[in-house]
């Protein structure tokens, strides 16, 4: 072989292994198509928003297939939940593009995979583990596991496999405990969906619960909690083995609480410097977000709660697929908190929370048609897509939130709407341009 040749080999081995290790090559998130009129698929993007590959499918029966027999039992079943023929109207269990249909264990009616495929879910008991699962940052163990409370009862689990119906039980799961968090240990109440939130930098597991059936709320908050051994031969011991002389707990009032939705679940974002941010939603009135400063005394500060409102909105009460959701960036830095702003998942009340201080800012779209759909890209920034009729062939409508200019240009506690491009179109494919409201869902994994 000459020199020449040589050269050439090791440019080229060089340029391979450069794409291999590139994660920002990697599926990020998919548009999706699902109309029962029509032709399904899904359009499959990169984190350099290139497209990479899409997946189409005929309509016989609500189903992923090419045949003209009935779907599979999840298709065929819950395709309603995840439906992109109608506009969001008059009923929640349809309509994939509402606001509370994805979070951050991807979209409650479906997963799909890094080639585009659709992978069907029960959408009424993936809605079960949206409504419990808890916030897990600067997650250097493993990104694709969640952190899941249910009452008394808190877990590990994958991500990209929603526990559902099955979370309060032993089985294929990582880590569950068994009645760990009630009337033990200074907690009091059963009650608790997805209150939990650890921060593996700082070691700090911290749980929410709700004392009186009103406005009183415990903070518990656990110090020096070591990260989670996924190679232990009792995962359980990560929660049974938690050290009681390094749980202390604080006790607060809540702005409003008169719902299921804003009683017993909330994300609890345990910040870098010891602050701890609290967003709830109350239906039919507020986004609230609670900020807790440490006072130095073993206790915490409790700022005036910063309430977004919204009009007539669902909470779990309704049903597990309402309600409030986040999603955490791809380096567990930045959280975003959102629920709809109407009915059954129009609009968007929006807090987005940086890790490192606790520093927060918001973003409304007060809208009572349309849907927003969130998805992490690169290291720290949010896709959202909106989802008018593509009928016009637009493709689908999109933005993105560039966290760290928002931070460096917006105030805490201020509006970042001015930071925050309008939705733009003949940017990304749809795969159907009919009648037809896509929307978007990330690709677990694909980071």
């Amino acid at each position: 072989m000459d020199i020449l040749t040589f050269n050439a080999i090791k440019q080229q081995q060089r340029h391979l292994d450069h794409d291999l290790l590139d994660p920002w090559k990697r599926p990020a998130f998919a548009v999706v198509t699902m109309s029962s009129s029509a032709p399904w698929g899904t359009v499959v993007y990169n984190h350099y928003l290139q497209e990479l590959c899409r997946q189409h499918y005929n309509d016989s029966g609500y189903m992923q297939g090419s045949t003209s027999s009935m779907g599979t039992e999840f298709f065929n079943n819950w395709y309603s939940y995840g439906q992109t023929n109608s506009y969001i109207t008059s009923t929640d269990s349809t309509y994939g593009d509402g606001t509370a249909r994805c979070g951050h264990l991807g979209h409650l009616a479906l997963a799909v995979g890094p080639d585009g495929s659709m992978i069907g879910r029960a959408g009424p008991y993936a809605a079960t583990a949206l409504r419990n699962v808890g916030i897990w940052v600067n997650n250097k163990t493993n990104k694709n596991l969640a952190l899941f409370m249910e009452n008394q009862y808190a877990g590990v689990a994958p991500r990209a496999i929603a526990p559902g119906r099955l979370a309060s039980t032993e089985g294929w799961h990582l880590a569950w405990t068994a009645s760990k968090f009630y009337a033990q240990n200074d907690f009091g109440t059963y009650s608790k969906y997805g209150m939990i939130g650890y921060n593996e930098k700082t070691r700090t597991l911290v749980i929410n619960e709700n004392t009186n059936g009103g406005t009183a709320m415990r903070l518990h908050v656990y110090a020096n909690v070591a990260p989670f051994d996924i190679n232990a031969a009792n995962r359980r011991s990560w929660f049974d083995g938690l050290d009681e002389a390094n749980h202390t707990f604080f006790d607060w009032t809540a702005n409003a609480a008169g719902y299921s939705e804003s009683l017993y679940r909330a994300i609890v974002t345990p910040c870098d410097d010891g602050t701890i941010v609290i967003v709830r939603m109350e239906p039919n009135s507020y986004c609230m977000l609670d900020r807790f400063t440490p006072d130095g005394a073993g206790g915490f500060t409790q700022e005036a709660t910063h309430t977004l409102s919204t009009t007539t909105s669902y909470g779990m009460e309704q049903g597990d697929r309402n309600g409030i959701r986040f999603q955490i960036s791809n380096d567990g830095k930045y959280v975003i908190c959102y629920q709809p702003y109407y009915y059954y998942g129009a609009g968007a009340e929006v807090f987005l929370i940086r890790v490192s201080d606790g520093k927060y800012v918001f973003l409304q779209y007060q809208d009572s048609s349309y849907g927003r759909s969130f998805a992490p890209i690169r290291d720290s920034d949010f896709m959202i897509s909106y989802s008018p009729n593509s009928d016009s062939g637009y493709g689908i409508y999109m933005s993105h939130i560039d966290t760290k200019n928002v931070f460096e240009t917006i105030p805490d506690k201020g509006d970042m709407s001015s930071k925050v491009p309008g939705f733009n179109v003949y940017i990304f494919d749809s795969a159907y341009h009919s009648t037809n409201y896509p929307y978007i869902v990330p690709i677990i994994g694909g980071n």
